[in-house]
């Protein structure tokens, strides 16, 4: 396996303010990241990674979006394509509009590393972001979020990756990252799931049950401060998780 990570713009990510997107309450519009800290974490995530036995491969931040006043989240890569982790990529089509950009320059970043690239087509009430899936592959099950993500775009997800099920679970968190992640052993098969049931829906959380039931695996409850939190306190984002097989890397404890 590989894994894909932007390089930071040469600017400095978001050097001149963060923009605002009205769902996420973490984006304080005009703050500026704390440059040093990011680099810190981010070579902690390198280090995390290859300690699994990953590679890392960086590709460089496109210039078309290092200009004046960015508006753009691209390192955060994995929304704008998802792949079935056997060669195939999907090049998304993000549910905030003015990541669309992305979408389109992920590909060209993408071109030398020989995969088969499929695109979603460009169709209104076709969305879908990297943030708003969990593929589990062995299990060849799909998890996707239904804020971004519409019940379109995730169906043509699961299609063009045959996966054996699709499960759709809807939450407050702007991606299906902010509320759950799935947690994988060591030969890659889930065995337990994290969420943030609180600010799931009833049916989706009665859904969640019966899944992990079927399966026989545990569902571990983190608080709303642990996930995205709200407009009076941010959260940890300790649900935004990698999950690798053997190892669950994640923002907070």
């Amino acid at each position: 396996m590989k894994i894909v990570l932007s390089k930071l713009p040469k600017s400095g990510w978001w050097a001149k303010g963060i923009p605002k997107y009205e769902d996420n309450p973490a984006m304080i519009e005009g703050a500026i990241p704390d440059i040093e800290l990011l680099n810190k974490e981010r070579k902690d995530l390198i280090t995390s990674v290859i300690n699994t036995g990953i590679e890392i491969v960086e590709i460089d931040f496109p210039v078309e979006l290092d200009q004046n006043e960015p508006k753009h989240d691209f390192v955060f890569i994995r929304d704008s394509f998802i792949s079935d982790q056997n060669g195939l990529v999907i090049i998304l089509r993000a549910g905030e509009p003015q990541r669309r950009i992305e979408n389109r320059l992920v590909r060209k970043c993408l071109e030398h590393l020989e995969l088969k690239v499929v695109e979603m087509p460009d169709k209104t009430g076709m969305r879908a972001d990297g943030g708003e899936f969990y593929f589990c592959k062995k299990n060849s099950i799909l998890f996707s979020g239904k804020k971004r993500n519409t019940a379109a775009g995730a169906e043509y997800v699961a299609e063009r990756l045959n996966v054996n099920e699709l499960v759709i679970l809807e939450g407050q968190g702007f991606h299906l990252d902010t509320f759950f992640a799935p947690v994988l052993n060591r030969s890659g098969y889930l065995c337990s799931l994290v969420a943030c049931t609180s600010v799931m829906t009833t049916e989706s959380k009665s859904e969640l049950y019966k899944f992990a039931d079927n399966l026989d695996i545990p569902i571990f409850k983190i608080p709303q401060n642990d996930a995205l939190g709200n407009k009076n306190s941010i959260g940890s984002f300790a649900a935004n998780a990698l999950p690798l097989p053997g190892t669950l890397i994640r923002p907070g404890p």
